[in-house]
């Protein structure tokens, strides 16, 4: 595991270990940072083999190493954290250096998904239903529960209105996501859709 210190724009190593070509989801690293940094969503940049990649840090200020920035033995692999306010960069680090990539055993094996863009992690992180078991409400990411609160003991009865962009299913309020531009452009789209569309563009420019 790897531990970085960010002191205002300083980032220091403060525990490292030997990576190695073709690994994918092993390497956890763990970023601490002084109070410069309190406020602020942070994002952390790792660079290595002619690639770069940015991930979203979760809330204990975790991540692994993206496999695309492992792909290329006897580079020099760098990491970097920068903060944000209301998507506003505010405050970037200076890169520091994790150590050599090493020459891993060839397996052979097929290209991995890619490392997610940060709009489609922004998506992933943003809750898109509500679920209660018991005494407990989970707010969902599709399988994945995101944050759970205790609700108070007893019966609770209290009357609500499922409001335009709601559905219910069950005893679960999903948010109600279409799958293509149509219609009064009111309701939120799926990341899906969202890159499908992009990707229609995309096409459409090469055309020109």
């Amino acid at each position: 595991m790897f531990i970085l210190y960010a002191d205002k724009n300083q980032l220091t190593v403060r525990q490292r270990e030997t990576v190695t070509s073709g690994s994918v989801d092993v390497y956890p690293v763990r970023f601490e940072f002084s109070e410069d940094w309190d406020g602020l969503s942070r994002t952390a940049v790792f660079h290595g083999g002619g690639e770069s990649r940015s991930v979203l840090l979760d809330g204990g200020g975790e991540t692994t190493i993206p496999w695309e920035v492992l792909e290329v033995p006897g580079r020099r692999l760098l990491a970097g954290v920068r903060g944000t306010r209301g998507g506003t960069e505010v405050l970037p680090t200076l890169w520091v250096d994790l150590g050599p990539v090493w020459e891993g055993a060839d397996t052979g094996q097929p290209a991995q998904p890619p490392t997610p863009d940060l709009w489609e992690q922004r998506l992933e992180s943003r809750g898109s239903a509500l679920r209660r078991d018991g005494q407990n409400l989970s707010l969902m990411s599709g399988d994945r529960t995101l944050s759970t609160v205790q609700l108070p003991k007893g019966e609770i009865s209290v009357p609500y209105t499922i409001g335009h962009g709601l559905k219910q299913e069950g005893n679960v309020v999903a948010v109600d996501a279409v799958s293509d531009f149509s219609g009064d452009n009111t309701l939120p789209i799926t990341a899906a859709a969202v890159q499908l569309a992009v990707g229609n563009i995309e096409a459409l420019l090469e055309t020109i």
